[in-house]
């Protein structure tokens, strides 16, 4: 079995020689587009899923939490005209269920990496990475999260931050692998929004990397 694999592999090495130089760039290059669609689809595309999964639930928590405020807000109006136990009883349980939600929330948030420390976290993995030369890292303004209004004459309030940094380098695809794997095994978790590979002088190739984390803080991250 193994002679047969060696003497297609000596047929299919001769082929190739025998071919033009630009039709082995070709061979060489649709190989490495292989690579690189592997890549994402095994490394990349289920973080990029499981991090809108996480946004959404934090959405969902704060809406929630939103809305059952304004119902103890309308309950509070209501006890200052006509008290009654029955009232008192449900802001009880109001007051309760945002108790609930506001731990769910901190639980799903506890690990996201601090917002003023993600720069620093990714240009010391990448400084620690051999093979990589760091182009550009930049912040992002912070977005504003909106949820839903506790009463109609209320304006939506911001009650999460989106923060987000843009890391721009050089090095070839198994070194961008490697650091890519050192971000993913570090104990903080972020979110990923963008990842482009580009070869331009090949085996070296420039990535643009965007990341972020969600805080209260609204405050401009600086790098």
């Amino acid at each position: 079995m193994s002679s047969t694999l060696e003497q297609e592999y000596k047929k299919l090495s001769i082929k190739f020689l025998k071919i033009s130089l630009r039709e082995q760039l070709l061979i060489l290059i649709c190989g490495l587009v292989v690579l690189i669609l592997m890549m994402y689809t095994f490394l990349l595309e289920p973080h990029f899923k499981n991090s809108e999964k996480l946004q959404q639930n934090n959405l969902s928590s704060m809406n929630e939490m939103t809305s059952l405020e304004g119902q103890v807000n309308t309950l509070t109006d209501k006890l200052n005209t006509d008290p009654n136990d029955p009232v008192h009883e449900r802001i009880k349980v109001l007051q309760g269920q945002i108790q609930s939600i506001a731990q769910q929330l901190e639980a799903q948030t506890n690990n996201l990496v601090p917002a003023n420390e993600m720069a620093n976290m990714l240009e010391s993995v990448l400084a620690g990475s051999k093979g990589l030369k760091l182009i550009e890292l930049q912040s992002i303004a912070p977005i504003p999260i909106l949820f839903g209004q506790a009463e109609e004459k209320d304006e939506p309030q911001a009650g999460l931050y989106r923060h987000g940094v843009t890391l721009v380098f050089q090095g070839t695809y198994f070194d961008i692998q490697r650091y890519l794997e050192k971000l993913e095994s570090l104990p903080w978790q972020f979110y990923w929004k963008k990842f482009d590979y580009l070869v331009d002088d090949y085996p070296t190739a420039n990535v643009e990397l965007e990341i972020y984390t969600l805080s209260t803080n609204k405050a401009f991250i600086g790098v």
